[in-house]
């Protein structure tokens, strides 16, 4: 049977909001994710005090404030968190709350603040993903600082991070690494679709459905004998 107009017409429709949801989520550029470390180790480590360490730093080398990061939902698995902040650059907040960092100052954003280990813990990061225009990108990374502030040696090629992300796409790649002597296992980062953009999946969809529903009910109309 040959398909009608009105079939290939709706067709034609669905196609195109199909292709607006597809081109609206690739342009929403930030990621999600949601991390867990196994941190048992660490309790009995003679290492400690240890902070937890976050860094944005700017690959551009300009200090562009293209790029920022948030740190929410952190969770210690039985520990705390203990005295104050240091930051550098363009950082805010504290490990009882989130911590917000933007790329903003081209040689340091870090923030760091004691903690005192538990059997796990876990922490959302969301970031943007703007990619700057030359060839070194920004880099997100997360480590965790021994009593002298050096980062625990990691299999992460040198940079001694347990997590790292290189901003070079839209989309980019994240990095987990285990400590140097194993203690540790490389974190766990699963991806979290963020709300808005289920409000514009679902916007789209209900954009769509109205397309059927008012084509179904011309269709349906009697024509005049």
């Amino acid at each position: 049977m040959i398909p009608s107009l009105h079939a290939n017409s709706t067709w034609r429709v669905l196609a195109i909001a199909a292709a607006l949801v597809a081109s609206t989520v690739v342009g929403h550029a930030q990621i999600a994710y949601q991390v867990w470390v196994d941190t048992h180790s660490l309790i009995t480590n003679p290492a400690a005090p240890f902070s937890l360490d976050f860094q944005l730093n700017d690959g551009s080398g300009f200090g562009d404030s293209n790029n920022w990061a948030t740190i929410s939902n952190i969770q210690f698995g039985g520990g705390s968190a203990f005295g104050s902040a240091t930051t550098t650059g363009n950082v805010t907040g504290s490990l009882s709350s989130s911590v917000a960092l933007t790329d903003t100052d081209p040689l340091l954003n870090e923030f760091y603040q004691g903690f005192t280990p538990g059997s796990w813990l876990s922490f959302k990061v969301t970031m943007s993903t703007n990619v700057d225009s030359g060839v070194t990108p920004d880099v997100f990374s997360f480590s965790v600082l021994d009593s002298n502030l050096f980062n625990l040696p990691t299999t992460s090629f040198g940079t001694d991070t347990f997590l790292e992300v290189n901003i070079d796409s839209a989309t980019p790649m994240i990095a987990t690494f285990a400590s140097a002597d194993g203690s540790t296992a490389a974190p766990l980062a699963t991806a979290v679709p963020e709300a808005s953009t289920y409000g514009i999946c679902a916007g789209a969809l209900a954009f769509m459905a109205a397309i059927v529903r008012r084509r179904r009910s011309l269709q349906q109309v009697p024509r005049a004998s």
